[in-house]
């Protein structure tokens, strides 16, 4: 389901090996951002306010980041999935955010964000049950 742009694979110059390690490494890099990212908010207690609106900031810090940019090259930057309706389809990005999606191929900071609160809430609950 990833509809991110395609890479031109006839180019003679094109290494496919070159170009899956890239975009793991941006993927891996993106994930480290935005999990900073999320974590600010939710530590500073706004968890219950995560909404879209929310999301899609974080994702744009994100991919804004200077860093971020300077270290992956802009056509594997492009091939990431982003949050929107090509790639949550039926979503109403007005609505609340439904955190049970599970299709492998989702945004990466909505993954990020997912697992984030996944463990805050888990952390929470062993909190008050001790």
């Amino acid at each position: 389901m990833n509809l991110a742009p395609t890479v031109d694979c006839l180019d003679p110059e094109f290494d496919p090996i070159r170009y899956g390690y890239a975009l793991e490494l941006a993927k891996e890099d993106l994930r480290r951002i935005a999990t900073s990212l999320a974590a600010r908010y939710i530590s500073a207690g706004h968890a219950h306010a995560l909404s879209w609106p929310l999301l899609l900031g974080i994702e744009e810090q994100a991919f804004s980041d200077l860093a971020f940019q300077s270290r992956n090259d802009p056509t594997i930057v492009d091939a990431l999935p982003r949050i929107g309706p090509a790639t949550l389809p039926g979503v109403n990005f007005s609505g609340l955010i439904d955190w049970s999606q599970s299709d492998p191929s989702l945004p990466i900071v909505y993954l990020c964000v997912r697992e984030l609160l996944t463990g805050a809430l888990t952390f929470e609950r062993s909190e008050k049950a001790a």
